[in-house]
């Protein structure tokens, strides 16, 4: 079975000239790295510093992209779930949402979300049949304490899945912290260095500026060869041009910052090139995630990465700026989705419930999300080609007015068609007969049951009590 074509916005010269623009932003207008253990690293391997504002040569930003890997295993605990990121995979993957405040519901609407709240999304996430990566902060618990906040969370993500993961932003000491608590979890001192298993995801602080405690997060993640992924949100218009072209030119230099400072930290450290700009609602300058402009900006900088650094990629997917689960929400997220899909994306995020221009993550939406990614991954898996899927021998054997229905060739293949989760293929008699239930109805019900069935710790006894006394001592 073949893939489908993926979408294209600009010819390979325009991506030439957009590569050739970001060496001249490099060596001319530079990047602004606020920590100075960053700009210490990028002057040892060549780089011009002016203070904080860091000029990279042609040479070192072509020497980052050959030396960073054109794919690489992502390790599970389970390493049955281990995933191929980059080149050679066979399907997109897909984590869990990031950031939104609210936790939202059909029973008890929205709300600010609760500790209970990110267990229960954590517990879909590893239940899930298309969400390859748990983690990050899929809502933002209110009820817990700043203060050992980042192991409270941490801890929670690795008692409820044993796939990869995908962590936040820390201090060197938090990441670390976060880090020694993996291998507890796995049970091996030094686990890490050979295994990359956690994959951050870094925001520049636009434009062409990185914050110090991301850069404390890279050099960490670093010099232990765990991902980092570098996701640009440039808006366009108010943190980078409003055309779309310039708008790739930034967002392509925001994120080669990153990797230039990771390859020159370690050599080799995987890397995951991820576009995300937005064109914004230039009546108010608001952030919105629907318009399909945005993602015209984001295929330019994936053709960028596919087709001329052979690098990993990534980009937030899933989004919409509806407010509740309605045909905006649909028509938004599925547009999304598919741009990001059919336009290269390796993994795509912020595509699992999230609604509300990521300041809300639904439960039902989450069940409903998974449809649709489930019917983009069918969509890309395109069609078969061979002599046998042409079916000439079949159509022969029927002959005009028969009937297909009960040849072997349809008996074989029907178990294995793409069926929806959620959605109602039954006949209006036999919908209204089980209740006309709506879909929001059915994803809640689907919802409700998952997390019940869900492990309640997915931890050794002896980890557990390592990880307790671990935190007791840290806080």
């Amino acid at each position: 079975m073949g893939l489908a074509s993926k979408i294209r916005v600009v010819e390979t010269e325009v991506l030439k000239q957009v590569h050739e623009a970001t060496v001249e932003i490099f060596e001319t207008v530079g990047i602004e790295f606020q920590l100075q253990d960053a700009v210490d690293i990028l002057e040892q391997g060549g780089a011009r510093a002016e203070g904080h504002r860091v000029f990279i040569p042609r040479k070192m930003l072509e020497a980052a992209i050959k030396t960073a890997p054109a794919s690489f295993k992502l390790w599970g605990r389970d390493d049955k779930k281990s995933i191929i990121m980059g080149e050679g995979q066979t399907r997109v993957h897909v984590e869990p949402s990031n950031g939104p405040v609210f936790a939202q519901d059909i029973k008890g609407g929205k709300r600010k979300g609760t500790m209970e709240d990110l267990i229960n999304f954590y517990k879909l996430a590893h239940t899930s049949d298309v969400c390859d990566v748990s983690g990050a902060i899929p809502v933002e618990p209110s009820d817990i304490d700043s203060e050992g906040r980042h192991l409270r969370i941490f801890y929670e993500m690795i008692k409820h899945t044993d796939k990869p993961i995908r962590n936040n932003v820390g201090t060197y000491k938090e990441v670390k912290e976060m880090f020694d608590m993996f291998e507890i979890a796995v049970g091996e001192q030094g686990y890490l260095k050979t295994h990359p298993s956690i994959y951050v995801s870094i925001n520049p602080l636009s434009p062409l500026a990185y914050d110090s405690k991301p850069l404390e997060t890279i050099i960490t993640f670093a010099k232990y060869g765990q991902p980092v992924t570098i996701l640009s949100c440039a808006l366009a218009g108010i943190s980078a041009p409003v055309s779309p072209l310039g708008a790739a030119a930034l967002q392509n230099a925001e994120m080669l910052a990153g990797l230039v400072l990771m390859q020159q930290i370690n050599p080799g450290t995987p890397y995951i090139y991820s576009p995300s700009s937005a064109m914004p609602n230039m009546q108010n300058g608001q952030y919105v995630t629907g318009s399909p402009e945005s993602n015209l900006i984001n295929i330019i900088n994936l053709q960028l990465a596919l087709e001329l650094y052979n690098l990993p990629t990534r980009s937030m997917a899933g989004l919409t700026d509806a407010k509740t689960i309605d045909a905006q929400a649909g028509y938004e997220t599925m547009q999304n989705l598919f741009m990001c899909i059919a336009g290269g994306s390796h993994v795509i995020n912020e595509c699992l419930g999230v609604m509300d221009s990521i300041m809300t993550n639904s439960f039902e939406k989450f069940i409903l999300d998974e449809e649709m990614i489930s019917r983009m991954i069918r969509i890309m898996d395109g069609v078969g080609t061979s002599e046998k899927d042409l079916a000439l021998d079949v159509i022969k054997s029927i002959g005009p007015q028969g009937s297909f229905l009960m040849h072997p060739s349809t008996l074989a293949a029907c178990r294995g068609s793409w069926r929806p989760t959620v959605s109602s293929w039954d006949s209006y008699d036999k919908w209204e007969k089980a209740g006309a239930p709506d879909v929001v109805e059915t994803a809640n019900k689907a919802y409700l049951k998952r997390i019940a069935a869900a492990p309640d710790i997915l931890l050794s006894d002896q980890a557990e009590e390592k990880l307790q006394a671990f935190m007791a001592a840290a806080v």
